[in-house]
């Protein structure tokens, strides 16, 4: 499921719920092209039940951190869902298996962002790249999409319409999705 070359970057010292806290290790602990945790990225958090939870932080603070800590800073995550599955990965949404005090905490490998956006059927659109790693694909499920409120947001120019556009065209190939009249030439 894993490399087994990841080094830590961090540690769970906390969980409540879907959020956990993660100390981030203090620079020498963890080579510095690993040390960018910064709010929106990924991370992995390796539990002892061959589990890999993929997790997004929200909140990156230094303030009332103790000198003598070995930890630069605390992270605040989101838990998102759960990679499991061995040989044949597969991401689950929520969390069954919940992280433990000391679980090992590192940047999320393009392998584990690979199974979290991999395809899971034919009704689903190629909407781009992720922003944390340009070579995964992300695909939106259109049914669960437009089952749900949602918004195109982003400045001018950046192709809102014309996503919109697209995606509109490729649900036409798909089940004639209720709520978005296809035109048909």
């Amino acid at each position: 499921m894993r490399s087994s070359t990841v080094t830590s970057f961090g540690r769970v010292i906390s969980v409540r719920g879907s959020l956990a806290r993660v100390g981030l290790l203090a620079p020498g602990q963890v080579p510095a092209s690993e040390a960018r945790a910064t709010v929106g990225r990924f991370i992995s958090i390796r539990c002892a039940a061959a589990t890999t939870i993929i997790a997004m932080i929200t909140e990156v603070s230094c303030e009332n951190q103790p000198s003598s800590d070995q930890y630069m800073a605390t992270a605040s995550v989101d838990l998102l869902g759960e990679i499991s599955g061995g040989e044949r990965p597969k991401f689950q949404r929520g969390v069954t298996n919940y992280p433990t005090i000391g679980d090992a905490v590192d940047l999320v490998t393009a392998e584990d962002l690979r199974t979290v956006y991999a395809p899971s059927g034919s009704d689903q659109i190629n909407v781009g790249t992720l922003q944390q790693d340009l070579s995964v694909i992300a695909y939106v499920v259109i049914e669960e999409m437009l089952s749900k409120h949602f918004a195109v947001l982003g400045s001018t120019g950046v192709g809102k319409s014309t996503s919109v556009s697209a995606a509109q065209r490729d649900s036409a190939g798909a089940a004639e999705p209720a709520g978005i009249p296809a035109r048909r030439p």
